[in-house]
């Protein structure tokens, strides 16, 4: 009987050092931030679901019609093309921070961004950064 609970006792201790380990790798998290660095981008009809304000990393197209900024979840089939929904409005991104942008007919776009994003109060998004697209 002693044995089986010096066992219990001792696979309780790993199971609190594994615990304690795994708050201490996370407590460099930066807590503005919902998913670690390596996660995978969540796509725009994700971003427009979700509650949150904290910056997350989604990807989509990038479109500027008219000095908009929009990241669009599909690209409607048009030249110069056009935003598909759903769709957010950016704030504060640099067009020629983004690699492969095209601009026709006063419309420029990037095919495929990752962008870090912030909702701000008025239900546009703040970039935070730019990422690399995926697969590149």
């Amino acid at each position: 009987m002693e044995a089986v609970k010096a066992r219990d006792v001792r696979r309780l201790a790993v199971v609190a050092m594994l615990g304690a380990a795994l708050l201490v790798a996370c407590g460099d998290a930066d807590p503005r931030f919902d998913t670690p660095p390596d996660a995978p981008p969540i796509d725009v009809a994700q971003l427009v679901a979700r509650s949150a304000d904290t910056a997350i990393a989604v990807q989509g197209f990038v479109i500027d019609r008219d000095g908009t900024t929009r990241l669009c979840a599909a690209v409607m089939e048009s030249y110069p093309p056009q935003c598909g929904e759903p769709a957010v409005e950016l704030v504060g991104l640099d067009l020629t921070a983004l690699p492969a942008v095209h601009t026709e007919q006063g419309v420029t776009w990037q095919e495929w961004v990752v962008l870090t994003v912030q909702r701000r109060q008025d239900a546009r998004f703040d970039v935070v950064s730019v990422g690399v697209p995926p697969g590149s």
